[in-house]
């Protein structure tokens, strides 16, 4: 997480919005999907995951309480604790069948052990607990980007638990932990995800290079902090990762078995600049100078950062053509960039929006558009041109211009031209503050909050409108498209209206027939691939303008 997610839950207690916990803060951008408030969530929620025995959410909290919610009563109660299973920062949830699994540390003053510890359900409702991997006690630093044990997730096979340990670093720096380790930077156990047998028990790591890279538990490498893992519906793994104090992109990633991600080389599509031994961090337009990391000096020259290990290659985020969560700053003007209205992209999300709760609809168990999509959440709410933002108890980095508030929908298909993933994506709820995890049940998606609300959003079992909002009313989707979109525009006086499409030059390229429907199918047909102006003509009177993009 950002450096201060973990060691600021607790001091979230009273925030702003709590006041108005059940008011219906979190609103809909799409006509059919119902939200609810279900409870409000005790301190320090961080995980959320379905027990597939009782069909009841369970959350956890990052001082180890483990909680279940009974849905119908709007209340929790507190099921499990650290004396019990033993992880006093606990990060990671999920369940196979009766099985709890759980990721996250012990800390100590300047070391802490990472572990995975499963549980196993009783008749009375107990769970049996057992280690599965706990390491040695290797050296923690004393910044907040020492992110520990995260995300954990069983294979759809359910052969294997993958799991994430993160950087002990924000960029790769020396992080020597008040003195207690000088020169230190990242170790062997951590910017890794790993992978151990679903049986796995009381496994010993070393913090050693070669036994990690002998045991064959090492997956992939080069991840800072992946929070959040899910599958889809080919079984490919993706994870969302966050950036540093740098406005760099957030990453998601398509995880492959022996591939490098880049940390600390590459955050975000972009070079570390703290590789290059000259770097003035005041000349660079990535650097907000108000920023608490840059006045602490922590973007110093750095001539001993370490060179790129031999042979390495580096696999890149996925390309994000937006239409959410989709602002950059260009790295040699520093001027923000919307990848959607620039007809671009970035490598995936607008920075330090702090992705989490990713979720694939990977068994196809929503409708009509929403089928086999995935959906996305941000922990920080965004914030002004400098990142600003009076609603952040933390102040900046936050996410610039973007608003960041949002469910994002997003729409991964695989491109055969590059042999990788890319994404395009829509707003589809807005209002959240602070949301930590996602999980779906069925037709519906729970959000929970850090010290906040638990949502419920109940999807429309019939989707027949499309879900890319316009504050006006006009909705299409998908957009961009490559053969036809659905516009969706009220009409319930049944008037006569057109639809025109004008290119940047102010050419017109397509005029509709009249129509009186709420519809309208849109094909592509002999228009030419390009970025357009769609407006909603009622006589002479335009209703509504939005861009679409044809490719």
């Amino acid at each position: 997480m950002k450096k201060w997610m973990l060691n600021a839950l607790f001091f979230l207690g009273n925030c702003f919005f709590l006041s108005s916990a059940y008011g219906q803060r979190v609103q809909s951008l799409v006509p059919g999907i119902q939200v609810d408030s279900i409870l409000k969530t005790k301190p320090g929620a961080s995980k959320l995951a379905i027990d597939p025995i009782s069909k009841h959410l369970f959350y956890t909290s990052s001082d180890g309480k483990i909680y279940e919610v009974f849905e119908a009563l709007g209340s929790d109660s507190l099921r499990f604790t650290a004396s019990q299973h033993g992880l006093t920062r606990l990060q990671g949830l999920c369940f196979l069948d009766s099985t709890m699994y759980l990721s996250g540390n012990i800390w100590y003053a300047t070391t802490g052990i990472g572990m995975i510890v499963k549980g196993k359900l009783q008749a009375n409702g107990s769970r049996v607990w057992t280690t599965m991997v706990s390491t040695e006690a290797y050296p923690t630093s004393s910044s907040s980007g020492d992110h520990g044990f995260t995300a954990i997730n069983v294979d759809p096979s359910h052969q294997y638990v993958y799991f994430s340990g993160g950087s002990r670093t924000s960029f790769g720096e020396v992080e020597s932990n008040n003195g207690n380790f000088p020169g230190l930077r990242e170790q062997a156990l951590t910017s890794k995800i790993y992978r151990v047998p679903i049986d796995a028990e009381n496994l010993f790591w070393p913090n050693d290079s070669s036994f990690l890279s002998a045991s064959g538990y090492v997956f992939a490498e080069g991840t800072r902090n992946a929070f959040d893992m899910a599958w889809n519906a080919q079984n490919h793994l993706f994870a969302v990762d966050n950036a540093g104090d740098r406005d760099d992109p957030e990453e998601l990633n398509w995880i492959q078995e022996g591939h490098h991600f880049g940390f600390p080389w590459r955050i975000g599509g972009n070079a570390n600049p703290m590789t290059n031994p000259t770097y003035d961090a005041s000349q660079d337009p990535l650097i907000n100078q108000l920023n608490g990391a840059y006045l602490a000096g922590h973007f110093a020259p750095d001539p001993n950062f370490p060179p790129i290990p031999t042979g390495v290659q580096f696999t890149e985020p996925l390309i994000h053509y937006g239409h959410a969560a989709d602002f950059f700053k260009d790295e040699t003007s520093g001027n923000i960039v919307r990848a959607s209205e620039a007809d671009t992209f970035l490598r995936t999300f607008t920075a330090h929006r702090s992705p989490l709760g990713l979720i694939i609809d990977r068994d196809s168990l929503m409708y009509g558009v929403f089928k086999g999509k995935s959906f996305i959440m941000s922990f920080m709410p965004g914030g002004d041109s400098t990142g600003y933002t009076p609603l952040s108890p933390w102040g900046s980095p936050c996410p610039f211009v973007d608003s960041s508030r949002e469910l994002v929908l997003m729409d991964i298909q695989f491109d055969d031209v590059l042999s990788d993933y890319t994404l395009r994506s829509s707003n589809i709820a807005t209002g959240f503050y602070l949301p930590v995890d996602v999980e779906q049940l069925g037709n519906s998606l729970y959000i929970i909050e850090n010290n906040g609300v638990l949502w419920k959003l109940e999807f429309p079992a019939d989707t027949t409108e499309p879900p890319i909002c316009n504050t006006d009313g006009l909705f299409v989707y998908p957009n961009p498209f490559s053969a036809s979109c659905q516009v969706y525009y009220p009409n319930p006086n049944n008037e006569s209206r057109f639809i025109r499409l004008y290119a940047s030059n102010g050419q017109m390229a397509f005029q509709s027939e009249a129509y009186m429907s709420s519809n309208y199918e849109l094909l592509k047909g002999s228009i030419a691939k390009g970025s357009y102006t769609l407006v909603l003509q009622r006589g002479e009177e335009i209703i509504a303008r939005q861009k679409v993009v044809i490719y």
